[in-house]
């Protein structure tokens, strides 16, 4: 800035000792107020106050050539405006109109803004006008009768403007400082402002990399869930299939046991139809002579009626098998439900304790089934022997009815038999009857299973819709982080350009006094 003003300033000078050139030769030509002696007299005078200003001029040109913006160049141009002035009044034959000059200087000299060579100029020209109304008033005033009121009148005029102008740039200097301290605080701001700004800028940019990394993690866990997901699904299918299968195994070993209660109905009746044929044998024996051949009828009945309950008896045997078999598949099943249920984790926790009470019906089955093989051992053997009896009861009757006595003994001994198996096949059809119970509690827990898998597998297709959907929301929210990125990306740009440009444009505010 200083050195532009210099330039200008220069420039200006310039033009000035054009002017003074002008006036001199114009003045010499012409002689306006002097005449020739007068000039003669007077052109050493003119020839050193032309040199003067030239020899400045020469001077500030040298120092601004080495050095544009060196210290000493506005009191030099201080010095050469002021001599311009002065010159141009000498040279034009001390005219009071050069004489205004002074407030073409002041106005030069007002363009640095500093009050000290404004009063520098002021001085010289106050104390040139004063020597002057003492010595060479002629030459100055262009009259040897200027009077001590027009110097006043210039003086103050001079003075006027001289302080005015000193005025105008303090104010100026004021208004300036002023505004650079509101420029500094501005700029104070607005560094501040763009360090937030970058502050802010990078924390979004932090931000927005976390967003990024965590919605591509979400998208990979979300991913891997729906997988997780898949796979649950198929094998709740599978689970509802095998549910499914064990239903229908459940409905086969209700009806098996529905078979073995009827069974032991069929049991128990005959039972009893050989406890009455027992008794009809025993009150019977006092007929034997006289009916030999009819109770000869009777004794192979009796042996078929013994072979019918050991038929009967196998039957028994064959179906508590397949009772001992189905209690240690339903101990299986439990064991799998209990399995199951320890993997459905909170939701399982309600059927294990089912599974667990199954298991423990199960196990009083195995030792129902149990107590079923040693009573049906014990028919068959009480059968075998019945035969065996009924065997000997009939060889004896044919040989001798001297053997009589020992067939009501037999009878007896049958009797009660038939009266245990009668008591034995009730105790197993309480028995099958509680197991029915057990097996139709177990069936209905089963059907809550296959329910809940099912609800499960439902569950499983939600979760994987919404799972969908969520992954859908964590794609959107990736799209926005990276338009956030770029736009942090733009923010960061533009507080960049800004610091340097501040740091290139910042206003060139100086104070002078």
């Amino acid at each position: 800035m200083e050195k532009k003003k210099n330039r200008t300033m220069l420039m200006f000078g310039a033009v000035g000792l054009l002017l003074v050139l002008v006036i001199h030769l114009t003045h010499r030509n012409l002689l306006l107020n002097w005449s020739v002696n007068d000039f003669t007299s007077y052109a050493p005078y003119l020839y050193t106050y032309l040199i003067i200003p030239f020899a400045l001029y020469g001077m500030t040109c040298f120092v601004y050539l080495k050095k544009q913006d060196h210290v000493a160049i506005p009191w030099l141009m201080s010095l050469l405006f002021t001599f311009i002035s002065i010159g141009m009044i000498a040279n034009g034959e001390g005219m009071v109109v050069y004489h205004f000059s002074i407030f073409l200087v002041v106005a030069l000299i007002a363009f640095y803004d500093r009050t000290e060579i404004i009063a520098l100029m002021t001085l010289l020209f106050a104390l040139f006008h004063i020597i002057t109304m003492f010595w060479g008033m002629d030459f100055f005033y262009g009259t040897e009768n200027y009077s001590w009121f027009m110097f006043s009148l210039h003086a103050i005029y001079l003075i006027l403007t001289s302080a005015g102008t000193s005025y105008q740039i303090l104010q100026k200097n004021a208004h300036v400082r002023e505004l650079t301290e509101h420029s500094q605080n501005k700029q104070a701001e607005t560094e501040q402002l763009l360090h937030q700004l970058q502050s802010v800028g990078n924390a979004l940019k932090s931000t927005t990399h976390v967003i990024n990394h965590t919605s591509h993690q979400s998208s990979k866990s979300f991913t891997e869930m729906e997988e997780l997901i898949y796979k649950r699904g198929q094998n709740a299918e599978e689970q509802v299939e095998q549910a499914e299968n064990h239903a229908l195994n459940l409905s086969d070993i209700q009806a098996a046991l529905e078979q073995i209660s009827k069974s032991i109905e069929v049991v128990s009746a005959q039972a009893k139809y050989t406890s009455a044929a027992t008794q009809d044998g025993k009150a019977s024996l006092t007929e034997i002579s006289s009916h030999l051949h009819s109770t000869d009828t009777s004794f192979t009945e009796t042996s078929e009626n013994i072979q019918s309950l050991q038929t009967y008896s196998d039957h028994i045997s064959q179906l508590t098998k397949e009772i001992a078999s189905m209690t240690e598949h339903t101990k299986l099943l439990a064991l799998n439900a209990s399995i199951e249920a320890a993997r459905a984790g909170e939701h399982g926790k309600g059927f294990s304790v089912v599974a667990q009470e199954v298991q423990k019906l199960a196990e009083q089955s195995g030792h129902a089934t149990e107590r079923i093989f040693s009573i049906v051992d014990a028919i068959g053997e009480h059968v075998t022997q019945a035969g065996i009896h009924a065997g000997e009861g009939k060889r004896k009757m044919e040989t001798s009815l001297d053997h009589v006595t020992h067939l009501e003994g037999n009878f007896r001994r049958i009797l009660e038999q038939s009266e245990e198996v009668e008591r034995q096949t009730g105790e197993i059809t309480a028995s099958s009857q509680q197991l029915l119970a057990t097996v139709d509690l177990f069936s209905h827990s089963f059907e809550s299973l296959l329910k809940f898998t099912k609800e499960g597998k439902g569950q499983n297709q939600s979760i994987l819709h919404f799972s969908k959907q969520q992954l859908e929301h964590v794609k959107k929210v990736t799209e926005e982080a990276q338009r956030m990125t770029k736009m942090v990306q733009d923010v960061q740009r533009i507080t960049e350009n800004m610091s340097g440009k501040q740091g290139e444009g910042k206003p060139n505010l100086r104070v002078v006094s």
